[in-house]
């Protein structure tokens, strides 16, 4: 482990950092991925029916496993917490037991600050944006609908020896 990295609260989204979510939403509603969070295919209908759908949940294939601890994670998903406790834990992704859930298009600014988060890494253009209008250094995991965000701060792994140069970087 790097000596720094001991040092730092870094925390982690889990959809489309963590979870390959996007590309299983579009196969089970068979769309294209989008390239923007606004696609009309990404609807609250069919949100609140995976809400109900446990399977969906615990099947999501691993996009990226982090090669560090990570101090927790911070979601914005609308399902029992214990899903994604256990679909973690199945996987052994460590930093499992420290999980917080928001609700689906609420900010994790308030989180953030609250947790004392110096590292947060999203995949949501928006939320990479609102970290750093607010202070808190965010890294922007790559994705198809992230591809408008022209920034340094794009990565496309959870490899600790790539955050770290980046987060030293910004300082």
């Amino acid at each position: 482990m790097i000596k720094d990295q001991q040092k730092l609260n870094i925390y982690l989204d889990i959809d489309d950092v963590i979870a390959d979510w996007l590309p299983s939403f579009c196969k089970r509603y068979n769309c294209q991925i989008p390239k923007t969070w606004d696609s009309p295919d990404i609807t609250l209908e069919r949100l609140n029916e995976l809400r109900e759908d446990k399977s969906f949940w615990f099947h999501l294939p691993i996009k990226n496993r982090p090669n560090f601890r990570p101090k927790g994670f911070i979601t914005a998903r609308s399902i029992p917490k214990n899903w994604t406790y256990l679909f973690l834990a199945l996987r052994k992704i460590p930093g499992r037991n420290n999980v917080h859930q928001i609700p689906w298009n609420y900010s994790k600014i308030d989180k953030l600050k609250e947790l004392k988060c110096d590292i947060f890494i999203d995949d949501k253009a928006e939320t990479f944006l609102e970290c750093h209008e607010n202070g808190i250094f965010c890294l922007l995991m790559d994705a198809p609908h992230n591809q408008e965000i022209n920034t340094p701060y794009r990565i496309y792994d959870l490899n600790i020896k790539t955050i770290m140069r980046l987060w030293k970087k910004s300082r």
